[in-house]
């Protein structure tokens, strides 16, 4: 009977955990959206689609990620001639950045969450610092009634604007931080 050396034995260990790391990478990318803010994201953060979202939820007329929205207001991808994307707590701080950001109208705007523990609302009904043009329908990056529900770490939210007008929005989680940005759409 030969016995194995040690040397021996930690390279036949490396080698499972080489075969076992490198099998979870061969996943498909899916992502499954079930209405929650909850992911059952597999594969990393991409979708595989390449354009750099990955899943989650959608709310009103945007979209969490790659998930379509029934009314067909917003896809990934965006709906309009351009578009800007805003980050979400960048570095663990409580702000969007940049704050103030200009778009036309039909463009999307794509929120990046940096950072776990934060959401974005345009309903004035949740929150009295939200402002939206009249005749705009109003967004947010949870479902109705959820106004506490966040969206997890490295998913992004999207949102196309139809009305002209300024839109303030809020993360309601950090309202009171002032975690408040605007969107200026132009016609």
């Amino acid at each position: 009977m030969e016995r194995t050396s040690r040397r021996r034995f930690i390279a036949g260990i490396g080698a499972v955990a080489i075969t076992a790391t490198s099998a979870g990478c061969s996943s498909s990318g899916t992502s499954s959206s079930s209405g929650s803010n909850d992911s059952d994201e597999t594969g990393g953060g991409s979708d595989g689609s390449g354009d750099g979202t990955t899943g989650g939820s959608g709310a009103d007329n945007g979209t969490a990620s790659d998930d379509t929205s029934t009314d067909g207001a917003a896809t990934a991808g965006g709906g309009g001639s351009g578009g800007k994307t805003v980050a979400a707590g960048p570095d663990g701080s409580l702000v969007f950045e940049p704050e103030q950001i200009e778009v036309s109208v039909g463009d999307t705007v794509t929120w990046e969450f940096e950072s776990a523990g934060h959401n974005v609302s345009a309903r004035p009904q949740d929150d009295d610092k939200v402002s939206i043009p009249d005749g705009a329908e109003s967004f947010a990056s949870y479902d109705n009634g959820d106004s506490f529900a966040v969206v997890s770490e490295g998913e992004t939210y999207e949102h196309t604007f139809e009305t002209a007008g300024e839109y303030t929005y809020v993360c309601i989680p950090h309202t009171s931080s002032g975690m408040i940005g605007t969107v200026t759409v132009s016609e």
